[in-house]
């Protein structure tokens, strides 16, 4: 049975006061229930809290409490990449001055939900407005994205990024936590990293059960790869600064965003949520993380090419309507970028998409997964083992293969 019972009277007093002042005059009501389902957010706890209360006239709402997760090894992954404070510091600085940008030329785009308050106890949170009082709501995570969705998010990622290129040249020392990768080289901040070693094992295991003459030669790469995953990984979040460089979602998968739809005419919208791994560097971890880890595959076959040109339209515009004064990167500069950051499709396909696959999130133990032992090990064979996972892995590898991503 679920325990709600820190989520009390105090506790959303405090909040609803930190977000009206003095206009907040009491709580009148409130009923705290889960906002997703177990394992749809591994980096985070969510609750939904209807409230009730007096701010002169009487409102009724609902918001969500974005908590850090309960799991030990979570919990640690969490303190060593700066989550909370780095989330805060976007929600609070950097997101205000990237909504001044876009208004500014009359673009009314909101790219995330709005932050209400923040606290630290009795746990660390994040207070957001509930927007699926818009009609926004989360898609299937096991089927990926269509075209029309993923365009949606492919405009709200290139204007992010266009505007925080143009405040971070203004304003530099806001993204001094967002300047060191998930992927580190620094051993204080290697908790997560094993996961990726298994991952690779994973993948080694269901490759060893197909024609070995056909998949010898991926095979052998495979296990070579076990060592290098991680220096691999840490390549990608080094930053050139003779590069085009933006803040990265750094985390764009199915569940880190909502849409909105319209009766009649399909998707209308997208927000983008959770911010709690963003990074400061090159666009192409974004796009190879978003095109490779939650397109639907015959989307990302039949229509990559134009999603990389409508981001960089989008990205292009936006800088151009915003006078940016520095050098705008050319397509071909983009389709550059992907290639450089190319390895990070092999961590979406490894590490991320079998999480979004699996079918039972509601037996999801994100420490279970993350940890070492039998019991993990055997968590983990059940999440590759997954058929829509298996049907799609041999082209991706192929693909890896030819394009060097395994050497």
């Amino acid at each position: 049975m679920a325990c709600f019972e820190w989520i009390n009277n105090d506790l959303l007093t405090g909040l609803l006061s930190e977000q009206h002042g003095t206009s907040f005059k009491r709580l009148i009501a409130y009923d705290v229930s889960f906002a997703t389902k177990k394992g749809d957010n591994y980096a985070s706890e969510m609750y939904r809290v209807s409230v009730q209360y007096d701010i002169g006239n009487i409102v009724k709402k609902r918001i969500i409490l974005k908590v850090m997760p309960s799991g030990e090894l979570q919990q640690k992954v969490m303190e060593e990449n700066s989550i909370y404070s780095r989330e805060i510091v976007i929600y609070s600085q950097i997101m205000p001055r990237i909504y001044k940008l876009l208004r500014s030329i009359g673009d009314v785009s909101i790219i995330s939900p709005l932050c209400l308050a923040t606290a630290n106890t009795p746990k660390q949170m994040l207070v957001f407005e509930d927007v699926s009082e818009q009609s926004f709501k989360m898609m299937d995570r096991r089927l990926g994205l269509d075209l029309d969705h993923a365009r949606l998010v492919i405009v709200k990622l290139a204007k992010m990024h266009a505007c925080s290129r143009i405040v971070y040249e203004a304003e530099p020392t806001l993204f001094d936590l967002m300047m060191e990768g998930c992927i580190s080289e620094d051993p204080k901040k290697q908790t997560f990293l094993p996961y990726y070693r298994r991952c690779v094992g994973q993948v080694m295991r269901l490759v060893q059960q197909w024609n070995k003459d056909r998949w010898n030669s991926i095979l052998g790469k495979l296990d070579k790869l076990q060592d290098k995953i991680i220096p691999y990984g840490c390549d990608v979040y080094h930053r050139r600064d003779d590069c085009f460089n933006v803040l990265n979602h750094n985390d764009i998968w199915v569940n880190n965003m909502m849409f909105q739809f319209e009766q009649g005419t399909g998707v209308k919208d997208v927000l983008l949520l959770d911010y709690q791994l963003s990074f400061y560097g090159s666009p192409g971890i974004d796009l190879n993380f978003l095109l490779y880890g939650s397109l639907q595959p015959e989307v990302r076959k039949l229509h990559l090419m134009e999603l990389v040109q409508l981001y960089h339209t989008t990205l292009r515009g936006t800088l151009e309507q915003l006078l940016y004064g520095g050098t705008i990167p050319s397509l071909p500069d983009i389709h550059v970028e992907i290639i450089r950051k190319g390895f990070h499709r092999v961590n979406a396909v490894f590490q991320q998409m079998p999480v979004a696959m699996m079918e039972r999130s509601e037996d999801a133990d994100m420490d279970l997964i993350l940890g070492e032992g039998e019991r993990s090990e055997t968590c983990r064979r059940e999440l590759f083992d997954n058929p829509r996972y298996v049907s799609i892995l041999p082209a991706l590898l192929q693909e890896f293969d030819l394009a060097g991503y395994l050497d």
